[in-house]
């Protein structure tokens, strides 16, 4: 892979942020280097199922919602809420919700999904 030079600076490089980012490390200005980075959070699972359960109360509207991808939003939301009884790896957690997220972004001009949307934005996927 070659880099493309021939409309930057020697080196240069820009990175564009453009949602919420928690936990990010990033080095710049060295070579051949290496880092380790420890995020030692905790998951809050509590307040997951908290959400989660306001969630499910939207149960009933999905098909309308969601239309041709209401299965695909309710199989995530299940799994997720396996994966918070469960205390499972929160990386699988933010899996099942982030597809939910991402189905629910297609829909936004909804008023249910954008209450999901709001709702998924405390537990911080």
């Amino acid at each position: 892979m070659e880099k493309d030079m021939s409309n930057s600076k020697s080196g240069s490089y820009s990175i564009s942020i453009n949602d919420n980012v928690k936990s990010v490390q990033i080095q710049q200005g060295t070579d051949n280097s290496t880092q380790i980075y420890n995020a030692n959070t905790e998951f809050d699972y509590d307040k997951a199922i908290k959400v989660l359960n306001e969630i499910c109360k939207y149960i009933p509207m999905f098909s309308d919602t969601y239309g041709e991808n209401c299965k695909k939003a309710e199989n995530a939301l299940n799994e997720a809420l396996e994966c918070v009884s469960e205390r499972k790896n929160p990386s699988k957690l933010r899996n099942a919700l982030s597809i939910l997220k991402d189905i629910s972004l297609r829909a936004s001009s909804s008023l249910i999904a954008t209450g999901v949307l709001e709702l998924l934005k405390q537990i911080e996927i």
